[in-house]
């Protein structure tokens, strides 16, 4: 993992999880000594996770819970602690969020796409348990003073080098390629049903609303589904349950494409 022209030797590093991959520790700010944030994720369980960034890490989660190519989301997912050689203090690094995606995320967003499109875009196919790959997230404000520092720079560099070793993906995303304001408003609204309870009867209204299709408006299924506000509402909440995929390039209007997911076809009668 050392070449000759490496100013630092790397002798160890661990990985150290939570018990029941909660996050490894509650984030403080400054003269704080609680968790900055916390924010229920339906990919979390709806438990609480904290968050240390208003303006990135937490747009970032709420984006990975509304991308219908994410299985599970959770931050501050595991510390890395390293040993140098020379040094005897131990350095320790814990990244914002981890995610298992749909292996066509990971390409895109190692490809450069901005995570915001890649949430934007629908997926109109279930994806499996066994299909979801990990993929680890720093995010980074274009104010964080730590992107100038020699030496957060060269600890970034041991911690890039250590993921590459175990192949872990690992991508430290900056505010302004990966996240578009004009998009979160369309987040924001998204989120109205991202905590509605949704079973077996709602699932069953959609297909019915869906008919034969397997593609609907956004509006037209909305009123099928009874309209404004629980019509629309209910389209939002089966969105964040991945029964439906939605169309989020152009916002939420009501000529969005809404997708039926191949796994919402379950006793369908056709």
């Amino acid at each position: 993992m050392s070449g000759e022209r490496d100013p630092y030797l790397i002798e160890y590093f661990v990985f150290g999880r939570a018990k029941g991959d909660s996050p490894v520790r509650w984030v403080a700010s400054g003269r704080r000594t609680h968790p900055v944030g916390l924010k229920p994720l339906n990919k979390s369980r709806h438990f609480g996770i904290p968050w240390e960034s208003r303006e990135v890490e937490q747009p970032a989660l709420r984006m990975l819970a509304a991308c219908s190519r994410v299985m599970t989301i959770n931050s501050q997912p595991h510390s890395l602690f390293i040993g140098v050689r020379g040094i005897k203090r131990q350095f320790r690094y814990t990244p914002d969020i981890e995610a298992h995606v749909h292996p066509s995320f990971l390409e895109e967003l190692s490809s450069g796409r901005p995570l915001f499109e890649i949430v934007a875009d629908p997926f109109t196919r279930a994806v499996a348990s066994d299909e979801g790959v990990p993929i680890v997230l720093e995010m980074k404000s274009e104010q964080d003073k730590s992107l100038e520092d020699p030496a957060n720079q060269t600890k970034m560099k041991m911690v890039e080098a250590i993921y590459e070793h175990v192949a872990q993906p690992f991508f430290v995303l900056r505010e302004a390629t990966h996240i578009d304001r004009k998009f979160m408003r369309v987040i924001t609204e998204l989120e109205a049903g991202a905590r509605d309870r949704v079973g077996d009867l709602e699932k069953s209204r959609g297909l019915l609303a869906f008919g034969r299709d397997r593609c609907l408006p956004f509006g037209s299924l909305s009123q099928s589904l009874g309209g404004q506000p629980a019509g629309e509402r209910l389209v939002k909440a089966l969105h964040f349950k991945q029964f439906l995929s939605i169309d989020l390039r152009r916002g939420l209007n009501p000529d969005a494409p809404v997708w039926l997911r191949q796994q919402a076809e379950f006793g369908r009668d056709v």
